[in-house]
């Protein structure tokens, strides 16, 4: 649908300038927000469950489906990326005791089925353990999250309808292929935590409705989840998140409290052995992940190290200060680790891609693992004692691919590639930097055809997020050939916000830094359209959720760059949105619209707040759903009202 809607308007130029759209209704509320009037004539548009407000979602959609079906061509794109949609994929596995786990599409499921081989990954001859597909008959059932127990004789899961992710856990016994009697309602997004003996399991349930609390319990096998023990999180304000983690070997129980996405402390206890939980890092700046090897406590922290360094020190006696410095910070992101057969893995982000070393306990490297190209590799391991590890490597044109590895001898062997059926060569993936309005230099991928002019004259789409420190890498890229092949451009650029060279890039584009990350994506555009990839009245923009909030703001200050904007699942009302749902779980990142100082800058970029009549806006088709857990669809119902009511735009505004 995106494609095809902007692929037309950008081909075609003007678009049904003549679009009656829905009438709506103003309302004459006023806010007064430390001293300033801010007006919001379409408030009404916020109770999703008022019969006029469902009707005129009802016209709306009914416009944008009139439009978007009767679009030349859409037939033809459509088949195509149905086709590239029914492509089979497959995960790397995920190993408890002898049983390989492993996600599988054979290409035309809604959603992937989860298998299972024992004793080694077999894909050819794993069994389905739980098919998603059959949870209900249209497909809006799924499967949220999942926990095995640490042999595997157990799983865990959350199931919920139409992507509300308000999860009900079952319980799965794997051997008998039957479920157990227990189930536990409000497991939004929780984090849970099996004993060795596999009589239960520590988990965090929500106690807040729609809005987001969750606290920790215990649930004992054969209970009722209303009998579960209280253990931690009454004491914690909104905006801390608690979760629960078990050692591999099953020895240790781990507890973390986030704030935000830039903070949290970690505590942990022996399970069976101790009560009160000891403090491994409390009141810190920075964050703590932990793994146990042999008694011995790793940690992967940005504590005085924006990029990361792995620490080392007793279990018995854990302090962060003088820990010993394993991997100390490097000029690349230190991601994750994890051990095989006595030696240390890792994986450092370098200029948005991977680069994976396996070194010995101590650090000290002893080879890298070379991938073909600039991409994104992941890995999984068996066991800690085990040299068996799993890889998978992708790039924007080299398709997922999965080798098994032995650490010790070096020896690997290719076992999945995805099949396509575009010939990868004819394309060709740039990497640049350009400079963002404060001289920053700001990475960007530029994908297009080998035989691509730079004349200016092409339709470009450009695409980026900056936030929450989710950074840019490499992926696979097969959902924009058919973009590709009509000649388009696809830029992806790692603004700020995200992680691209750590907690300090993501730090330079939260709260009161945010413009930072508009200022990037706009330096972005300008760049694509200096060095003649296209022009404005060819050059798209797209972003989901907090992207959705980034294009939202860039097309409000700089809509003369723009000609088509997808604006997903946004965040538009920043002076509003913590009130609604999970959101204030976002105020660590965004800022407090109740503080005065805060306020301030949200005030100042608030896309919904800054739409004026006699500027000449570019067309966009906002995307939203009723039931979306995460972002309520307010924001875009909100703005696309008063785009459709307030501006001259270069062509339609729809809202589905």
């Amino acid at each position: 649908m995106l494609n095809c809607l902007i692929f037309f308007i950008l081909t075609y130029g003007g678009i049904m300038q003549n679009i009656k759209y829905p009438e709506t209704r103003t309302v004459n509320v006023v806010d007064t927000l430390f001293g300033i009037a801010v007006a919001d004539p379409y408030r009404w548009l916020e109770n999703f469950n008022d019969p006029e407000v469902k009707k005129w979602v009802e016209t709306q959609n009914k416009l944008t489906r009139s439009i978007l079906d009767s679009l030349p061509g859409r037939e033809k794109l459509e088949a195509e990326l149905e086709k590239i949609l029914s492509r089979p994929s497959l995960s790397l596995p995920f190993v408890r005791g002898n049983k390989y786990f492993f996600y599988r599409r054979s290409g035309r499921e809604n959603h992937a089925i989860l298998y299972m081989s024992e004793g080694k990954f077999d894909p050819d001859n794993a069994r389905a353990i739980i098919d998603p597909n059959k949870f209900s008959e249209d497909g809006t059932v799924a499967m949220d999250w999942l926990y095995p127990s640490l042999d595997g004789r157990y799983l865990a899961y959350g199931k919920s309808k139409s992507g509300s992710e308000n999860s009900t856990l079952y319980i799965l016994d794997v051997e008998t292929g039957k479920h157990l009697k227990d189930t536990i309602p409000d497991t939004k997004w929780t984090s849970l935590a099996w004993l060795p003996d596999n009589s239960g399991f520590y988990y965090a349930r929500n106690t807040g409705g729609d809005k987001f609390l969750p606290r920790i319990y215990f649930h004992k096998l054969g209970t009722s989840w209303e009998e579960d023990e209280y253990i931690y999180g009454k004491e914690l304000s909104p905006t801390e998140l608690p979760g629960v983690r078990t050692s591999r070997d099953g020895k240790y129980l781990f507890l973390t409290i986030s704030r935000g996405w830039t903070q949290n402390d970690l505590y942990f206890r022996r399970i069976g052995v101790d009560k009160d939980w000891k403090p491994i890092a409390v009141g810190l700046d920075g964050t703590f992940q932990a793994k146990v090897y042999r008694d011995t406590l790793y940690i992967l922290t940005n504590y005085k190290a924006p990029k990361y360094r792995l620490l080392k020190m007793p279990v018995d006696n854990p302090d962060i200060e003088k820990a010993e410095e394993i991997i100390p910070e490097g000029e690349g992101v230190l991601q994750s680790f994890s051990f095989a057969r006595g030696k240390l893995l890792y994986t450092v982000k370098e200029n948005t891609y991977t680069r994976f070393f396996i070194a010995r306990r101590d650090g000290e490297i002893e080879y890298e693992v070379k991938a073909p190209m600039k991409g994104s590799l992941w890995f999984s391991i068996v066991d800690y004692d085990s040299p068996e590890i799993y890889y998978t490597f992708s790039s924007y044109f080299y398709p997922p691919s999965i080798y098994r590895m032995d650490v010790n001898t070096r020896k690997k062997e290719l076992i999945y590639r995805r099949p396509v059926d575009f010939d990868v060569n004819e394309y060709t993936q740039e990497f640049v930097f350009y400079e963002s309005k404060d001289g920053t230099r700001v990475p960007m991928y530029i994908l297009h055809k080998k035989d691509f002019k730079s004349e200016g004259s092409h339709p470009a789409l450009l695409t980026g997020y900056g936030g929450f420190g989710l950074g840019i890498s490499p992926y696979f890229a097969e959902g924009y050939i058919p973009w590709l092949e009509r000649g388009g451009v696809v830029a992806i650029a790692g603004i700020r916000g995200g992680d691209e060279y750590g907690e300090e890039w993501h730090k330079a584009g939260m709260r009161d830094k945010k413009q930072n990350v508009f200022d990037d994506f706009i330096a972005a555009a300008e760049y694509l359209i200096s060095k003649g990839y296209t022009n404005p009245e060819k050059l798209a923009i797209s972003g989901g959720s907090n992207g959705g909030l980034l294009v939202g703001a860039v097309l409000t200050q700089r809509p003369d760059l723009f000609r088509a904007v997808f604006c997903g699942v946004p965040l538009l009302d920043m002076l509003r949105y913590h009130k609604f749902g999970v959101a204030h779980i976002w105020i660590p990142e965004y800022g407090n619209p109740d503080n005065p100082e805060d306020f301030k800058y949200l005030f100042a970029y608030s896309p919904y707040h800054h739409v004026e009549p006699d500027k000449l806006y570019p067309s966009v088709f906002f995307y939203t759903a009723e039931s979306d857990g995460r972002v309520h669809p307010m924001h875009a119902m909100k703005m696309a009202a008063k785009m459709q009511n307030m501006v001259k735009t270069k062509g339609p505004i729809l809202l589905y």
